[in-house]
């Protein structure tokens, strides 16, 4: 028994079989088989019930894999705490986030970080709910979603500002140009998340960029419901609906044409955007570098958007 049957046990546990660890850490499926049956062999008792279409832990097998995660980290202090010695950022860095921050925020400035820290190996997990770092043995998220932190065993740094815009492509550009105030918007096709309905009508709340800010909400019948963003803005740059969107993630398509800001001076109330981590005894060099390089950049993307954004609503 050695510190990767741990590590491959932990790997099945986590992604809830053998093909789903086998392709996220890119070990022969084969392998890992092979190394929880002799884990087993060796304590004498099942850690995982078998079938034909997924895994689960046994009560062993849940505490087994708690230390799993406790020698683990363990391991990966020591080995790293000789990068902290001479201050060089090493080792591997695991963050979470959702699939549409991965790819808008991460996306643009993740080469940068890793072609200026070759010693750095980033691990990016992502997915449509919210990820707890203290669940998922990753050193840090970015979220929105703060209100869902575990008390105060995670600590949240805010780094940036979001905010929803409307958004409309093909023939609809054009009726939303004629729209000059949310009233306007009835009667429009719209595209919407399943949180924006309420008793089958799209519910919007819209707040105007102003010293004096309006607050207006918009309703409607829904053309489009869903809850991937990547499906909305496909549906908008097609005419199908005006849609709610990131504006970060509308930058591209409103920068070359294929969407149009409708109603610039409208959008929804800006929230925060929070880098959140477990509370440190010290952080590792890798992590922390990191942290900043997200902390400099992103804000600093934020900062980029809001010109674009400036700069296209006086088109």
């Amino acid at each position: 028994m050695n510190l990767d049957d741990f590590s491959y046990f932990a790997a099945v546990a986590q992604h809830g079989g053998f093909t789903a660890a086998a392709r996220a850490i890119g070990v022969d499926k084969a392998r890992l088989s092979r190394s929880v049956a002799m884990l087993e062999d060796t304590l004498g008792v099942r850690l995982i019930n078998r079938s034909t279409r997924n895994v689960s832990l046994t009560d062993a097998g849940q505490r087994f894999y708690q230390g799993c995660q406790t020698v683990l980290g363990s391991a990966r202090a020591a080995f790293e705490s000789v990068a902290e010695l001479r201050g060089e950022p090493a080792g591997v860095v695991r963050i979470g986030c959702s699939v549409v921050a991965a790819q808008n925020y991460l996306a643009p400035i993740l080469p940068r970080y890793l072609a200026d820290h070759p010693k750095v190996t980033v691990h990016v997990e992502h997915g449509d709910r919210w990820i707890n770092p203290l669940d998922h043995d990753l050193d840090l998220a970015l979220t929105t979603r703060v209100e869902d932190l575990p008390g105060s065993s995670l600590v949240a740094r805010e780094i940036g500002r979001v905010r929803r815009i409307l958004v409309a492509g093909g023939a609809l550009a054009r009726a939303g140009a004629a729209v000059i105030h949310p009233r306007d918007l009835t009667g429009l096709p719209l595209i919407a998340r399943g949180d924006d309905l309420h008793d089958g009508e799209v519910r919007w709340v819209l707040t105007h960029d102003a010293a004096d800010p309006q607050t207006c909400r918009v309703g409607g019948h829904p053309r489009l419901v869903s809850n991937d963003l990547s499906v909305q803005m496909a549906a908008a740059v097609a005419g199908i609906g005006l849609a709610l969107i990131p504006d970060m993630m509308a930058a591209s398509a409103l920068a070359d044409g294929g969407l149009r800001q409708v109603l610039p001076d409208w959008s929804t109330p800006e929230f925060s955007l929070h880098l959140v981590y477990p509370l440190p005894r010290g952080i590792l060099p890798s992590v922390r570098s990191f942290i900043d390089f997200l902390t400099a950049n992103l804000w600093q993307n934020d900062n980029n958007q809001a010109q674009k954004r400036l700069q296209l609503s006086s088109i």
